[in-house]
Parts: structure tokens; sequence; C-alpha cells
């Protein structure tokens, strides 16, 4: 049986828990063999069957799960993000290469496939689109701002701050105190929180129980029990429990993205360093094509000052090579026949002829 493994660009997917209404819709589909979903690197991991499915029908089916999905997650100048990725037969024994662009060969034999997939994710960890996991931490700083604001405000008309902290002020415009707290609390629920009922419909529909299920039913009993003990008279209500709850919820993903966001950006530079071009030798000549043309078995012909395309074994010539922006390693690397390179380092000094091998990188040559 054949078998592709893509890696798709999956925006809103705000925290780990929601990896699994990605991965249980996906895998519902016809055609889908295997799905690891990432809030970290906001992209979905993909094997499916392409006699039964493709690249257009796996975004289409993200889009229904309510996350925003326009292709393959991958360097701007490596190939079109709804372009099919190379074949991968999956039925003989032996070894597949993931080159360090993170496409498939185009020809080979399948087998170590999470070799492949983590090199596909490593791939992926751009987070698609540029700037979208920054307006995604940009919209959470947002909404914890308005249920931050509302929230302090709601505690001083609470039975907290009428009996904890002395607050004494009268609600305005002669509200009761409960009925003051349920104004301000809209914009928190319908507004800063609406991102917990909005996720909890996705997992439910899905089949799944994450934690925007957990947050959505504590904040929304609390609310509809006030609201119903408001609106029939007064009560013991619980508006300040609710928008602080919210609140510090809101806070904590809020730096979540912003971390995740620096991981994203640094990693995303990393891999638009991978050059657009590679040479390789053909029937003897080298012939200049594209790095998403690179197969397994490929001899690149690497010049002195040229980027590495991928990582590929040194088939013959000595050199050094620069991989500073890779390693942080200062000092070139001397690299010899046998030796491993990392794509997008810089070789510096001698012609290299490195090979594509299907085997892992970090496993000692034959």
């Amino acid at each position: 049986m054949k078998s592709h493994t893509t890696v798709l660009e999956v925006g809103g997917l705000h925290w780990a828990t929601s990896e699994s209404v990605i991965e249980k819709t996906l895998l519902g589909r016809p055609g889908v063999l295997a799905v690891e979903a990432s809030a970290v690197s906001q992209t979905a991991t993909v094997t499916y069957d392409p006699d039964e499915t493709s690249v257009a029908q796996l975004v289409g089916w993200v889009n229904d799960c309510g996350y925003h999905c326009t292709g393959q997650s991958v360097p701007d100048h490596m190939c079109h993000p709804m372009a099919e990725p190379a074949p991968t037969e999956t039925h003989t024994d032996h070894d597949t290469h993931t080159d360090h662009a993170g496409h498939e060969p185009r020809t080979g034999h399948g087998g170590d496939e999470k070799a492949d997939q983590s090199a596909q994710a490593a791939m992926g960890h751009g987070g698609g689109h540029g700037g979208s996991m920054e307006d995604m931490a940009r919209d959470m700083r947002n909404r914890f701002l308005v249920a931050a604001v509302l929230a302090v405000v709601i505690l001083f008309w609470s039975p907290i701050g009428r009996e904890v902290l002395g607050f004494t002020v009268p609600a305005p415009f002669g509200l009761r105190d409960d009925v003051f707290s349920l104004i301000l609390s809209l914009p928190v629920v319908f507004y800063s929180a609406w991102i917990f009922f909005d996720g909890a419909y996705r997992a439910l529909r899905a089949r799944t129980l994450d934690m925007m299920v957990l947050v959505a039913v504590g904040v929304g009993a609390g609310w509809l029990y006030s609201l119903v003990v408001t609106l029939t008279g007064g009560g013991e209500v619980f508006y300040e429990a609710v928008t602080v709850l919210t609140t510090f919820v809101l806070l904590g993903h809020w730096l979540e993205m912003r971390a995740r966001g620096g991981a994203n950006d640094a990693v995303r530079t990393l891999l638009q360093l991978a050059p657009s071009q590679a040479v390789v030798i053909r029937n003897g000549q080298p012939v200049e094509v594209p790095t998403a043309e690179v197969v397994v078995g490929d001899l690149l012909l690497v010049r002195p000052g040229s980027k590495i395309p991928t990582d590929a074994v040194v088939e013959e010539g000595e050199s050094e090579v620069d991989e500073s922006m890779v390693t942080g390693e200062s000092m070139p690397v001397e690299k010899a026949p046998g030796a491993e390179v990392i794509g997008a380092s810089i070789n510096t000094t001698g012609t290299l002829r490195a090979g594509l091998r299907t085997r892992n990188i970090g496993t000692p040559p034959h």
C-alpha cells in the first residue's frame, strides 16, 4: 500500500488538549492512516493513502473541524502549500530518508516512517503563515485584558469586596450589586471566555473531552446559575469567580503563546535558510533543480561558498563546513567521505559530493 506523509498548517490550535480533536476527526476520514497534531508548531503531520484522499481533501477536513488550514506548512520557497508530497512505498523493508527541508523523496522505499515524520514535523514548526502565532497571542492578550479589568471591578461589588475588602461604594444608577456584576460579566463571558465554549463545541462534536470542555463547564455553569439567581430576585451569585477564573486561564495561555511564538519564529527563520535550488549530478552532468525535487539516491554537488541543500552524507571530497547557524559551533567542521552534513550549513573551502542515504542522521556509517 502506498502512503504519503505531509505536514499541514493548522491555525487556531490554541492548546495541546485540542490536538485530539484534529487527530480523531482526521482518523475517521477515508484514506487517513495516522495523524499527529501539535499545538506547539500549529501543524498536523498526516500519513495517508494517496489513492483515497489528497492534500486538498485533508485541508478541507481540517477546516471542517473549525480550524484554519491553507495547505502544507513548509518554508515559503520550498514548494506550493497545496502540492502533493512525493510518494512513499510502505510495503517493502528498505528504509526511507527525509531531507532536512522535510520533504519525502519522490522515489524510494518506506519503512522508517517515524524518522520521516519527525523530519517532516521539524519542517512544520514554522506554524504556517508568518505572524499567525503572533496574531493568536495578540488576540489572547486582548481577551485577557478585558477579563482582567472587568474582573477587578466585579470583585469590588461582590461579597468579597463588601465583606473582606470593606468596599462600601454603592453600585451605579441605583442597581443591585448582582445586576451590576451581571452587566459587567457579559463581555467576559461572550468575548473573553468565548474561545472556551467554541473549543468545547469542537471537542464534543469530535466526541472527545479536553481542557476546553472543563473550563467551559466551569465558567458556563457558574455564570448561568448566577444569571438565574439574579433574574429571580437576587441571592448568592458567582460572577466574580467566573471572571477571575477566566482571567487566570487566559493569562496562562497568553504567556504560553508568547513563548511558543518565539520558538516558532526561531525555527521558521532557521528553515528559511535552506537554499531553494540544489545542484544534482544526473547522467554525469550537474543539473540545477529545486530543493524540493531532490530524491533519495541523488548525488549533490556543493561548491565552496554554497549552502548544502539537505541533510546528506559526503561521498567524495574534503572541506570545512560552517554549521554555526544550526549547531552554534563557531568554528568550521572538517568533512570527509562518510561524514554527515546538515542542510542549510555552508560549505567553505573544498567541493563536496554528498549523497542522500537511506539511513537516519546520527547512525554510524557502515
